[in-house]
């Protein structure tokens, strides 16, 4: 977890009623947004929080007395009113994002690129499980720094590589095909 994901968590503690007013804790969201000056660290927020919120919704739900006829508790209805308009924020801030940042949709991407890379890479492992294991924790690692912007988080992959070839935990050949099947799903990235 990283530290906007952490501020996420101890925002929606601190702030979030289930039988609050949504009207009053999208005010508090947007303040909170005024706090970060880049707009990938406000998507970054926004989207951890609508997870957060779309999962304490889900736990809310297995509970609920009507959780067919939401219409009859207010807490589906704060739940259903807070998600609608932090999605609103989200989309705002997607129109907004310099191209420079990671989209959700790139992140998504990029995601796959990595889960690729790692079940090929499990198919490979025999034998050398250390070897790779250090590979998989690293490559999943950069799943928490989406927040940076592209060049700089193509150049922590390159540079994470670069010191893992130098260290003898993967060859050459390796950090080749992990470039190779990024670039292959975004092409734009490393250059």
């Amino acid at each position: 977890m990283n530290l906007i994901q952490q501020q996420t968590e101890d925002f929606l503690d601190r702030k979030f009623n289930e039988r609050g007013k949504y009207d009053d804790f999208i005010q508090k969201v947007r303040t909170q947004l005024y706090e970060y000056r880049k707009d990938s660290h406000k998507l970054e927020f926004i989207d951890h929080l609508m997870t957060l919120l779309k999962q304490g919704y889900d736990k809310h739900l297995t509970r609920c007395e009507y959780p067919n006829d939401r219409g009859k508790c207010d807490i589906n209805k704060n739940y259903e009113n807070t998600l609608f308009f932090i999605q609103n924020e989200c989309d705002e801030m997607i129109e907004s994002l310099p191209s420079t940042d990671f989209s959700p949709q790139e992140r998504t991407d990029i995601n796959e690129s990595l889960q690729k890379i790692l079940a090929d890479l499990d198919k490979i492992k025999m034998g050398q499980e250390v070897t790779y294991d250090d590979l998989i924790a690293e490559l999943n690692d950069l799943r928490e720094f989406y927040y940076l912007n592209k060049k700089h988080w193509s150049q922590m992959l390159i540079g994470r590589l670069t010191e893992m070839v130098a260290s003898g935990v993967i060859n050459e050949t390796i950090s080749k095909d992990i470039v190779e099947t990024v670039t292959k799903h975004y092409a734009g990235l490393i250059k």
